[in-house]
Formats: structure tokens, C-alpha cells, sequence
């Protein structure tokens, strides 16, 4: 080869070379564009004031939300390290298991406005930010992990009415379930089963005792939070759980870096800190902060901020009130707030809050104290609004006006509106 030629061919494999990292650079670039362009490209990208409704519109936007917490880079990671196809078909399944009609259920009636996939969408994401607001430093990471997907599937099935429907009626399920926790049991197993089918928190052979250890106490973590979801356990929870937040305070300032000036419950700054304080309490003491922290989520919409927690009040009411059309249908007497011509909507948030949630939210924050804050200072204000509108009932005597906003079709409403709708 002479001087000219092999000049020749170095140009070219110079220009070869340079196009070549050039076309990398432009796959590189597109896929972080891909990445940048997803609304919801991260964990961090949401907070307690995040629309549920918004982020749960379409099947597109729902799947995003799953990656950014089981897929991508940051994200809440299972025992036993599922592969992404095993969970992304978990996830169909479980979303499925909030479309389901029932037999026996009179869906031109009922129409599940609450019960939700975006329902549960929105769980998952509150419980989410009382992890990071303080909670995340009572448990283990894989411990974490199971109880965001506890909180996505713990409405599965969910038939849009209530267990004492169910029993009223002597449904197939109340026969097959028993009446104690009749449609918690109905999640908790399906969630389990379709874990089993998708072999995600399945023991194998070959691991280690530690894998084992975190996958069975996973499995029975998912289980035992979803069933005290059920609000009749709501009591015996808030007593059990009393009992224990003393201890849990008390473990946070001995081991708190930075001491604070007043003896408070887990911050925001402990978890980001890398505080950790599961080893010094049991597993139990952890199975039931988990369950409390999935109950708070559950009903924490009257702790978020004013338009999206009116919007959720008027879902719940509205779905109350379906239940007790179809009571009416059926010749029964309507359940407790199901009657639509008789039942106040301000007067009953207003006694929700002060018998339930005003409770509840006080010992949130004392074991998780920024997470419940926000969620109490919200409370509060809200309960003035409805106070308010209460006493404007009265004085009118026009009732209140519910705002009718119910998700999507793919975010899980199964309705048509009604005449007066909008």
C-alpha cells in the first residue's frame, strides 16, 4: 500500500469511527428522551399533593407509575429480584382484578366510584410518602417493598358495595369467605395467587436462608396488612397500635443522630438520613406499623389538600348511595349513609372526622411525625370547610351539592352518568 492509499484508508476509518459514535450518541440521546419525555420518570416525581386522578387516567400513564416504582433505577425492589416482563404481568392481572363485575352485583346500579383502580393507584403513592416521610425508617427495605404492593392490590375484587352488602344478601362470597374480613380475604388471596403465578416472592431452591427468610415474611406482610384494611378492625388497630407507638418514639431518639428539642416520632430528615431502626423491633411490632401505615393511606383523603379531597369525599357518598338504591331495589333498608334522600354529606365527613380520622391522624403523626402532619393540618382545615357547608345546609335548607368527578373508564369507574350529572 503507498503513502497516498494508506492515508486514504485511515481518512475512512476516521469517518467511520466518528459516524459511528455519532450514531451512538443518538441512540444514547433518544433513549434518555425517552426516559425525560415519561411525565411520571421517576419515584421522586411524586407527593401527597399528586392528582390520582390525573396520574391513573389511562392504561399508558398507570403502567408509568408501575415502572417508576418496581422498574426503573431508585425503585422499590422485591426479595428474590423479579424480572420486569414476570412483573409487568403481575401488574396487568391485579389491574384487572378492579374491572372484575361479580354475579350477583346489579352494575346499572352500582358503579364503583370509589373502589377504584385510581383508588388504589393513589394508595400506593400516599403510602409511599409516609415511608419517606419517616415511616421508611421502622422497616427493612424488602419489608418496604412488599408493603407498596400491598397497597396497590388491596382492593382487588372489590364488588363496589360493602361486606354487610354482601352478608345482607346472603351473596355467594359471605358463604365461600365467612362474614369476618369477607372482601379483604378476597385481595389478600388474590394477590397472593397471582404472586404465586407470576413466581414473584416464591421461595426456590438454591437461596440463601436470608431470601427465604424476607420472602415468607414478605408473603404474610402483604397478607396481614390488607386485611386491616377493613374498617372493623379500626378499633382494635387504633388500640393495638397505641400501645406500640410509645416504644416506637422511644427507639427513634435513642437512635437519632441528631437529637431533636422535642421527643417526636420518625422525620423525613431520619429516613434521608439512612436512620434504620427495624433490628431493634420485632417482626410483629413492623407487620403492624405496616398494616397502620396501609390504613392511613386508605382513608387519607380527608387529609389532602381541599379540591382533591372534596372530589374523593363525593365519590365515597356517591358510591354509598348506590348501594342503597340497590337496597331499596331489593326491598331492604338502606345501610347507614347509603340514603341519598336523607343523608348529609358535610354532616357526614364532618362526624367521619371527628370519629375516626382526628384519631387516627394524632397517632400517625406522634410515630410518623411529617407524614401525619401534612395529613393533620389538612384534616383540620378541611373540616372546617365542612362544618361550614354544614351549617349552610341548615341555614338554606338546600343540601349540598356534590361535585361529580368520578376517574376514567381505564382508571377503573364501571358507571354512566345519571340525569343531573355533568
Amino acid at each position: 500500500m503507498n503513502f497516498l492509499n494508506y492515508s486514504f484508508y485511515l481518512c475512512n476509518k476516521f469517518v467511520f469511527f466518528f459516524c459511528f459514535l455519532g450514531l451512538v450518541s443518538c441512540v444514547s440521546d433518544s433513549d434518555s428522551n425517552l426516559r425525560t419525555n415519561r411525565k411520571y420518570s421517576s419515584i421522586d416525581s411524586f407527593g401527597f399533593s399528586s392528582n390520582a386522578f390525573e396520574f391513573s387516567n389511562s392504561h399508558k400513564s398507570q403502567l408509568e407509575v408501575f415502572n417508576s416504582f418496581f422498574i426503573d433505577a431508585g425503585c422499590y425492589q422485591l426479595p428474590g429480584n423479579p424480572k420486569a416482563d414476570s412483573l409487568h404481568a403481575f401488574f396487568e392481572d391485579l389491574r384487572e382484578g378492579y374491572f372484575k363485575k361479580d354475579d350477583g352485583i346489579d352494575y346499572s346500579i352500582i358503579r364503583k366510584e370509589y373502589h377504584s383502580f385510581t383508588h388504589a393507584m393513589d394508595v400506593m403513592v400516599t403510602t409511599h410518602m409516609l415511608l419517606e416521610t419517616g415511616g421508611g425508617v421502622y422497616l427493612t427495605p424488602s419489608e418496604r417493598s412488599c408493603l407498596i404492593l400491598s397497597a396497590l392490590g388491596h382492593d382487588a375484587l372489590h364488588t363496589g358495595v360493602n361486606n354487610s352488602f354482601l352478608i345482607q344478601v346472603e351473596h355467594p362470597y359471605f358463604k365461600e369467605t365467612g362474614a369476618e374480613s369477607l372482601q379483604e380475604k378476597r385481595s389478600a388471596n388474590y394477590v397472593l395467587e397471582l404472586l404465586d403465578k407470576h413466581k414473584i416472592l416464591v421461595i426456590n431452591e438454591g437461596m440463601e436462608d436470608l431470601q427465604k427468610k424476607q420472602i415468607k415474611e414478605g408473603r404474610d406482610l402483604i397478607e396481614q396488612s390488607i386485611l386491616w384494611t377493613d374498617m372493623k378492625r379500626h378499633q382494635d388497630q387504633m388500640k393495638e397500635f397505641s400501645e406500640l407507638s410509645d416504644k416506637l418514639v422511644s427507639v427513634i431518639k435513642q437512635h437519632r443522630k441528631k437529637p431533636t428539642q422535642e421527643d417526636i416520632g420518625a422525620a423525613r430528615s431520619d429516613y434521608k438520613n439512612g436512620l434504620n431502626v427495624s433490628s431493634f423491633l420485632s417482626y410483629e411490632s413492623r407487620v403492624l406499623l405496616s398494616s397502620f401505615i396501609l390504613h392511613c393511606a386508605d382513608v387519607s383523603n380527608p387529609g389532602k389538600e381541599w379540591k382533591h379531597s372534596e372530589r374523593w369525599a363525593g365519590l365515597v357518598m356517591n358510591e354509598f348511595f348506590s348501594q342503597g338504591d340497590l337496597e331499596k331495589k331489593l326491598g331492604f333498608k338502606p345501610s347507614m349513609n347509603c340514603d341519598r334522600r336523607t343523608v348529609s354529606v358535610p354532616a357526614c365527613q364532618v362526624g367521619f372526622g371527628k370519629y375516626v380520622i382526628r384519631d387516627l391522624y394524632t397517632l400517625l403523626k406522634k410515630t410518623i411525625h411529617d407524614g401525619g402532619s401534612y395529613l393533620l393540618d389538612n384534616f383540620n382545615s378541611n373540616q372546617k370547610k365542612w362544618k361550614e357547608l354544614q351549617i349552610l345546609e341548615g341555614d338554606t335548607e338546600l343540601p349540598y351539592a356534590i361535585k361529580f368527578s368520578p376517574p376514567t373508564k381505564e382508571g377503573g369507574w364501571m358507571g354512566e352518568l345519571r340525569d343531573g350529572e355533568n
